[in-house]
């Protein structure tokens, strides 16, 4: 049960940094594609670490592995965007639809099977999305999220990323599929800083940013990595739906981050604490759990 601890591990460093994105993102930096570019600055030491490992270079696993880089820097910028514009809480448990998408690719393209718990499973989390997605609007009575669109097409790109590992790491080891995956996000990262406008705003805001939001931004990133190498460590021991499953558990550890800190340090993080909004969010983030784990059988 090595990838169970793994998943669970990293589905605590996961919601520890999604809380971290959200008070960036909403009191300090709340352009997404500064804040994505500050993000893959940070992982440089990272990049230049893993260089002097013992790195596979055989084609086609680096080419995918650079493929995977693409998806992750895409997917990132989505969240981050969804981040900006929504609840921490309602974000992540809409991103944890993902396993939907895991499932169908994983049947059509790994071969993994699908059985009567499977089906009930995705029920449940489309569901708990669904409930999740209706937020009260001053004087507009329920809406749904803007944020909903976005973590849709994140949660289908993210999803391929998964299957994409998953295939990779039967043939690399995991140190030169992360490797690969850094060099994709860099060359990602290098396009979007070559347009001008990008390239105006992100070195505006760097200048504008205090010290401490930096450190937190450092922090941050190497919390992700190290859930990152959890979660590739958890995929190269279980199948590909199961150890998606497991890290859904990451809405429900969001949920109580943010409960706390909207409690005691609201100024960090203030969250709709109303009955209604805490029924409907702890209702989703079961369904979205449970459903996430029949889907793992």
């Amino acid at each position: 049960m090595d990838w169970l601890v793994f998943s669970v591990l990293s589905s605590m460093l996961w919601a520890l940094g999604t809380v971290i994105d959200k008070y960036t993102l909403t009191k300090h930096l709340p352009s997404t594609f500064s804040y994505q570019l500050l993000f893959l600055a940070t992982e440089l030491p990272m990049l230049l670490l893993l260089f002097f490992a013992d790195i596979t270079f055989v084609f086609p696993w680096f080419a995918l592995g650079i493929i995977a880089g693409f998806s992750h820097y895409l997917g990132l910028m989505l969240y981050f965007k969804a981040m900006a514009i929504e609840e921490a809480s309602r974000v992540i448990s809409l991103f944890y639809v993902g396993p939907v998408f895991v499932l169908v690719l994983a049947a059509l393209l790994l071969g993994e099977t699908l059985t009567l718990p499977v089906y009930a499973g995705v029920v449940l989390l489309v569901l708990g999305a669904v409930s999740i997605s209706y937020r009260k609007a001053e004087g507009r009575g329920s809406v749904i999220s803007p944020a909903l669109g976005l973590l849709l097409l994140c949660s289908a790109i993210f999803s391929g990323y998964e299957i994409l590992t998953k295939y990779v790491l039967g043939f690399v080891d995991l140190t030169s599929y992360l490797f690969w995956d850094l060099v994709g996000s860099l060359m990602m990262g290098l396009a979007a800083f070559c347009l001008p406008k990008i390239r105006r705003e992100f070195l505006s805001d760097i200048k504008a940013l205090g010290r401490p939001v930096l450190v937190w931004r450092v922090a941050n990133t190497y919390m992700s990595l190290t859930a990152l190498i959890l979660y590739f460590a958890a995929m190269s021991l279980g199948l590909a739906s199961l150890v998606s499953a497991a890290t859904s558990f990451e809405p429900l550890f969001v949920f109580i981050f943010a409960v706390l800190l909207s409690l005691f340090v609201p100024q960090v993080l203030k969250e709709d604490l109303g009955r209604s909004a805490i029924i409907t969010k702890v209702l989703a983030v079961v369904l979205i759990v449970v459903g996430a784990w029949l889907i793992a059988g």
